[in-house]
């Protein structure tokens, strides 16, 4: 199943930044600016410079690691840090870039806490690893067994219990995690079972809702029921090949009725009489 789309509560989490009173701004350089109608100016201009050499120095130093990484982090805004994740990044690289959204959790207001919650599940917590081939594990033309499994569920379960629980407490959009679920379930190539299991596995809350259960056990039950079905389709196969393998043989071999046996056995007695007859005739 794949990912929902950003179009599932209408806002993204893209280029979020936050302004010096901690509030979100999504794609803008400020309110007032667009409240005057003054989308030109020469600051929005700057703002967005900025943005595109923000984004272009952290591509690179998370390229490139180092001392410098840690800076870099540090001074991306949450929606340069989100579109890094978004590309796709080895494990340990991503997992710098999680470690830097779960620290900076407490700081955010709560409208921009929500944003950067929603994406991070509607990216069902970037379990899947980057460029995954089409095909599932091992099948031809798949792609390979996922070396950094375990680091990338580890990062989930961060993003999950420092960004998305909080957030699911507070019972925000239940229909967002009725919609996430289900696929995050199936994400990551078993990968989201193991992220769901552990989640569970606490002594806290889920955070999931009534939704949320409802649309995961729904979700459970169709897989299983496409799985007996497969099931089934496959048992019914193999016994319609046995069948033509046994047709094949039954006209390949002669069997004798009982009737059939008799007459046979009639017949034979009488050539041995005749055979005894012509001996005798001819001694």
């Amino acid at each position: 199943m794949g990912r929902p789309t950003d179009g599932a509560t209408g806002r993204g989490a893209h280029g979020l930044t936050e302004g010096p009173t901690g509030g979100a701004a999504h794609g803008t350089t400020g309110r007032a600016t667009h409240a005057h109608g003054h989308t030109g100016s020469p600051a929005s201009a700057g703002a967005r410079r900025t943005s595109v050499a923000g984004a272009r120095m952290l591509r690179e130093a998370l390229r490139h690691g180092g001392d410098a990484l840690s800076a870099v982090l540090r001074e991306a805004d949450d929606g340069q840090l989100l579109s890094a994740l978004d590309k796709g990044l080895p494990a340990e690289r991503a997992t710098r870039v999680v470690v830097e959204l779960v620290r900076r959790a407490p700081e955010r207001g709560p409208e921009l806490a929500d944003a950067v919650c929603e994406k991070v599940l509607l990216a069902q917590l970037y379990l899947d690893p980057p460029h995954r081939a089409p095909g599932g594990v091992g099948a031809p033309g798949g792609p390979a067994p996922d070396p950094d499994r375990r680091l990338r569920v580890r990062n989930a379960l961060m993003l999950y219990e420092g960004l998305v629980r909080p957030y699911a407490r507070r019972g925000a959009v239940p229909e967002l995690m009725a919609c996430v679920l289900p696929g995050l379930w199936t994400a990551g190539d078993g990968a989201g079972r193991e992220v769901v299991r552990r989640i569970v596995g606490t002594r806290q809350s889920t955070g999931f809702g009534e939704k949320g259960w409802k649309a995961l056990f729904g979700g459970m039950a169709e897989e299983r029921r496409e799985h007996q079905e497969a099931a089934a389709r496959a048992a019914r196969r193999a016994a319609w090949r046995r069948r033509r393998r046994g047709r094949a043989e039954d006209g390949n071999r002669i069997d004798l009725q009982p009737g059939q046996l008799w007459v046979s056995a009639l017949l034979g007695f009488i050539a041995v009489a005749l055979v005894l007859i012509v001996v005798i005739a001819a001694g």
